[in-house]
């Protein structure tokens, strides 16, 4: 296969029965030399049967439900899921990278433990808000 355009990205998924929790890292090989090449994020899928699904009501990342949500800075990505019909949304898919003003040590780290960290609590968060009802305020 000639790989010319195309890029390699990592995945590490966490499966849960309402959610999933998705740590994606790929590399850059033309950046800015004040950063390094690796970029970051952290997204969340959570399907209809999660008790938190109901509270994502509005249309970007801006809106309650979302920001309740324990994403690293707040949540730069938000996008509703559809079934084949285009019937009924299936997930809201939610999370951010780390990217921003502020992350360039990430762009340094190629094995992203502090990434991964974040990832966990966010799997703990919305384990919790699950079993308990809402979930518990862990804000980056």
């Amino acid at each position: 296969m000639n790989t010319d355009g195309w890029k390699k990205l990592e995945e590490w998924l966490k499966r849960e029965k309402d959610f999933t929790v998705v740590v994606k890292h790929w590399t850059e090989e033309e950046f800015d030399t004040r950063e390094g090449p690796h970029r970051w994020g952290v997204y969340a899928f959570i399907y209809p049967s999660h008790q938190h699904f109901k509270k994502l009501t509005g249309d970007n990342i801006f809106h309650a439900g979302a920001q309740e949500i324990p994403i690293h800075g707040g949540p730069s990505r938000f996008c509703r899921h559809w079934d084949s019909a285009g019937a009924n949304v299936t997930s809201v898919e939610i999370g951010a990278d780390y990217h921003h003003d502020g992350d360039r040590h990430y762009t340094f780290n190629d094995t992203g433990e502090a990434v991964l960290f974040d990832a966990d609590k966010l799997v703990r968060w919305l384990s919790d808000y699950e079993s308990k009802g809402k979930g518990q305020d862990e804000r980056n």
